[in-house]
């Protein structure tokens, strides 16, 4: 398998997630798999930005640890990630403008008139990172045709002068480089078409093939491109999308919408989900179909908003006053982001319910490559008949109540859907379900570090849930008596869904990977704790 691990790092605002992004799509037309994530502070200017590619001829879930090439925009770049390279890292970097660490130095260092190339013609300081992106190529052995053409499409709307400045930055920058590729890639013979797409933008795109017709939300990190995304096709799609004033209208808003006979989402962050505790419980005691887009991050208050975990489980399976059914799905990957969330609009109205949908800033804000997804068919809402509704306890006809035998068959008459949900529960994929000796178990974005991890550990199998409540119950009860020992894999540090396993199926997972730092977890993490486990070390 051929991969290299690249890292672009420069000061917020110079386009640092646009940069990595173009040269993502580039090695993505030329035939390559890619997976890109990005990192950046929670402030409203300035700091360190970085992105991080992972380029691969065969499909990759996740980043690494190590970087073979560092392209470094600015000197805090060179500072911050000397711990990841390794002997044989190249850093790409400016002499004219940084400097280089006297002692301590990791990999080959290769310097790059980047401003003074682009500026010699004619362009400005900005387009350095152009300059940059064609060295990158030159490394790789790749040619420079397709980026050349990708740059034509990121800046078209800016006119033909920018595009005409930007392409000949590269080819500056291709031309300057007079080293010999040190990471041949072989350029597969077949360039498939594939997408390159968010979590959150395969969110939009399974909600409008489940029938989406209504979208209201506030903005909120890492949530807020679902937003972004849906507004730009809601003429397309024909939506309808609003930006409220704050989460209580929103998801209010979408509860009027669901009631007037449309399908509605809305999403949000952990902040943000507190303050629709309440529509929420709406939702349930009136029996209103909702599906709500949960993108965790550090909490608690607000914690770390650009940054990812996954503390939010327990929160979720138990917002709001008092019992209501609900459905909890949690995606692995932004495929599973568009089928889940295209299945959450048809259950939601099914069975008259909230259904939350649990993802993270680490996946709803990567790049993940793949082939089309299925065409989109939306689904058309079911016939039903729509009656008098309020937030009170009720009979059937709508009209609230306290009568002590009313209340309880309302109770009864919720709470059996989820007898019926059980029935939904898809397949919970198994992957190396051969190796018996160690049992992963995870959820959510960890998917993709733990798949790449399975490459060095055949001993080990993993039970990847996407789907939390109802839990998976026979599925996770036949997974563990096909194993010797069982390992939580969990971003949180109470081992959330160990906990929930424990309670409800009286199995006990004692081994625990567990990282609750804002970052995601590296393969190699994994692979070594893994290996302890083995040894007994």
């Amino acid at each position: 398998m051929q991969r290299v691990e690249l890292k672009i790092g420069g000061q917020a605002g110079e386009g640092i997630k646009t940069t990595g992004l173009m040269l993502n799509k580039t090695l993505v037309r030329l035939g390559f798999h890619t997976f890109g994530y990005s990192e950046y502070p929670s402030l409203i200017r300035g700091g360190h930005n970085v992105y991080q590619l992972s380029v691969a001829d065969q499909p990759v879930s996740a980043t690494r640890q190590k970087v073979d090439i560092l392209i470094a925009l600015n000197q805090e770049t060179i500072n911050l990630h000397q711990t990841e390279l390794h002997q044989n890292s190249i850093i790409i970097y400016d002499p004219g403008e940084f400097s280089l660490p006297k002692t301590n130095l990791v990999g080959d260092y290769l310097p790059v008139e980047l401003i003074k190339l682009a500026e010699g013609i004619g362009g400005k300081a900005l387009m350095a990172n152009v300059v940059a992106l064609a060295a990158v190529l030159v490394l790789l052995g790749l040619p420079i045709d397709k980026f050349l053409e990708i740059l034509k499409e990121t800046f078209a709307r800016k006119g033909q002068e920018i595009v005409d400045l930007n392409q000949k930055a590269a080819q500056a920058g291709y031309a300057a480089i007079k080293t010999k590729s040190k990471f041949n890639l072989q350029v597969p013979d077949k360039a498939e078409p594939k997408m390159v797409l968010t979590a959150n933008e395969a969110a939009g795109l399974g909600a409008i093939a489940g029938g989406l017709q209504f979208y209201s939300a506030y903005p909120m990190t890492p949530a807020t491109s679902i937003l972004h995304y849906l507004a730009k096709v809601a003429k397309k799609a024909n939506l309808v999308v609003k930006q409220t004033e704050d989460e209580i209208s929103a998801i209010n808003m979408a509860l009027g919408a669901s009631y007037a006979g449309v399908r509605s989402m809305t999403a949000t962050s952990g902040g943000g989900l507190c303050l629709m505790a309440e529509g929420i419980s709406f939702s349930g005691v009136a029996e209103l179909p909702m599906v709500i887009v949960n993108a965790m991050r550090p909490g608690p208050g607000l914690g770390m908003p650009t940054w990812t975990g996954q503390g939010d489980l327990r929160f979720c399976l138990h917002i709001g006053h008092d019992e209501f059914p609900r459905i909890v799905l949690a995606p692995g990957d932004a495929e599973e982001m568009f089928k889940l969330t295209k299945l959450a609009l048809v259950l939601a109205e099914k069975y008259q319910l909230p259904v939350i949908i649990l993802t993270d800033k680490h996946l709803a804000e990567s790049d993940f490559c793949y082939p089309q997804f299925e065409p989109i068919h939306q689904h058309k809402r079911l016939d039903q008949v729509r009656r008098y509704v309020n937030s009170y306890e009720h009979d059937n006809d709508g009209f609230a109540t306290e009568d002590p035998q009313v209340r309880t068959e309302q109770m009864n008459k919720r709470m059996a859907k989820l007898t019926n949900l059980i029935k939904e529960i898809p397949q919970q994929p198994i992957y190396q379900v051969e190796a018996k000796k160690i049992g992963l178990i995870s959820w959510g974005s960890n998917k993709g570090a733990i798949l790449d991890a399975l490459k060095d550990l055949p001993q080990a199998s993993f039970l990847h849930l996407n789907w939390l409540w109802p839990l998976p119950a026979k599925a996770i009860q036949d997974f563990a008596g096909q194993v010797e020992q069982l390992v939580i894999v969990e971003g949180n540090s109470q081992a959330q869904l160990a906990g929930l396993i424990r309670e409800q199926l009286e199995i006990e997972i004692k081994h625990k990977i567990l990282k609750y730092d804002g970052r995601p977890f590296w393969p190699n993490e994994i692979v070594e704790k893994v290996k302890k486990l083995l040894t007994g070390n």
